[in-house]
């Protein structure tokens, strides 16, 4: 019955105040609007959901004292605060469509002004945790390699000498030296897999330094750790396997850390891993 369910009626609002909300962004929802996207958005479903933003975006009606938090930086040279607020819905940044986690939305034209300059002087803390392929050499390092689009196809990502700065901390929570091939046997009725494409599984906290496309998955892959259930990076003998237990990309926003915009305070809005994520961690144990 859960599977008949659409992903935006699993959108969650973990935090909530008069300038910001954070929701959790289930896997399968895509961020924003686009002429290629079909279906509703994370985005639609803000303006329909959240009073403030569906005014702000519907009647331009803002609370009184918002254009307090715009920064003092800030110009117009990509357009007035209503007008940047309007294109965005007041999302600050994105996620892909088949991750999951934490996701920082602004109620009026100054918060998301305030989140976006914090998002572009590296002021954001974020943490992902991922499931990967294979055992670290070292438990816990730092990734630092330019990431651009593929020459060989544009879609993907990879390390390319042109490419923008990119900087990844990783740290292994777990290591996972087994998996239950009986298990994924009986499940799908297969009297033989190769399991030989498989050599242990870790569990991750990827902390990134800057906000590159794809930037965690590339990087692991990078390292030979592609994240499990990657179509795009895992390669081609581990993608059929893993696509028959975990049905998308083991990469969860858990938590980000901010400066609140009215407070000027840090504070940080977390979120647990989703219940498709814990059943695909129930192989290993």
């Amino acid at each position: 019955m859960n599977n008949l369910l659409n992903p935006i009626d699993l959108i969650e609002i973990v935090y909530e105040d008069q300038d910001i909300i954070a929701v959790n962004k289930p896997a399968g929802v895509v961020v924003n609007r686009a002429q290629t996207v079909k279906g509703e958005t994370l985005q639609d479903w803000l303006e329909q959901n959240v009073s403030e933003i569906r005014a702000a975006v519907k009647e331009g009606i803002y609370p009184e004292g918002w254009m307090s938090q715009i920064p003092e930086e800030f110009s117009e040279e990509f357009g007035s605060p209503q007008e940047i607020f309007l294109q965005r819905s007041g999302i600050a940044h994105r996620l892909d469509k088949d991750t999951s986690g934490i996701l920082l939305v602004a109620k009026h034209p100054g918060s998301l002004l305030e989140l976006l300059k914090q998002f572009r002087v590296r002021e954001v803390k974020k943490q992902y945790v991922c499931l990967t392929h294979g055992k670290f050499g070292m438990p816990k390092g730092e990734v630092s390699a330019p990431i651009g689009r593929r020459s060989s196809n544009r879609k993907l990502f990879g390390i390319v000498s042109d490419g923008r700065p990119a900087v990844t901390e990783y740290e292994v929570q777990k290591y996972y030296p087994n998996f239950d091939e009986q298990r994924l046997l009986q499940e799908t009725g297969e009297k033989e897999l190769r399991f030989s494409s498989y050599n242990g599984f870790s569990l991750v906290n990827c902390f990134p330094k800057t906000g590159r496309t794809h930037q965690i998955r590339v990087h692991l892959a990078h390292l030979a750790h592609p994240i499990v259930g990657d179509i795009f990076y895992v390669g081609k003998k581990r993608r059929k396997l893993d696509a028959l237990w975990c049905k998308r990309h083991f990469l969860h926003a858990q938590t980000i850390e901010f400066i609140h915009p009215r407070t000027k305070q840090r504070m940080s809005v977390s979120a647990g891993l989703s219940k498709d994520l814990q059943e695909v961690l129930s192989y290993l144990q």
